[in-house]
């Protein structure tokens, strides 16, 4: 009896990193618009941020500021990770391993983004950008499987 084929996720694992990038965003709107006391406007949102300086307390302004960086650099990420799965995919890597990549992947991302929002020493912060560099790490080495098994074909 052989065992069946595990479910692949790589591809939805796609959507739930964007999911996990709009977390800290989600975060950054309710603490903004609960904090800004009609100081924030919708059409020019990506100023808020800038013209609340000095009119929030130094405190909620760094939780925005952090709120936002996490969320942004999620974004920035999501390329990579997305074209890796894919290429994952069209390069037939085995489903073990692209789900287990993608899993590792939001994990890191989910521990990246507490650190980010919640660092408050320059340690911490050191321990966000190892988180980071990992984090990248990991469809680097998905494109470069996928790459691998690319160039064999004929």
């Amino acid at each position: 009896m052989s065992t069946p084929n595990p479910t692949n996720y790589s591809v939805h694992s796609i959507v739930a990193a964007y999911g996990v990038g709009l977390i800290p965003h989600g975060y950054y709107f309710v603490k903004m618009m609960a904090n800004a006391n009609g100081m924030a406007s919708n059409i020019l949102p990506r100023e808020n941020l800038s013209n609340l300086k000095g009119k929030v307390t130094d405190k909620v302004w760094t939780q925005l500021a952090k709120a936002r960086g996490a969320h942004l650099n999620a974004m920035e990420n999501i390329p990579l990770f997305a074209v890796a799965m894919l290429a994952g995919n069209v390069a037939k890597l085995p489903t073990k391993e692209l789900n287990v990549l993608s899993l590792e992947y939001i994990g890191v991302r989910l521990l990246y983004m507490a650190t980010y929002m919640g660092a408050r020493s320059e340690a911490i912060s050191y321990v966000r950008t190892g988180l980071w560099a990992w984090s990248v790490s990991i469809p680097i080495l998905a494109l470069l499987k996928a790459g691998n098994v690319l160039s064999q074909v004929d």
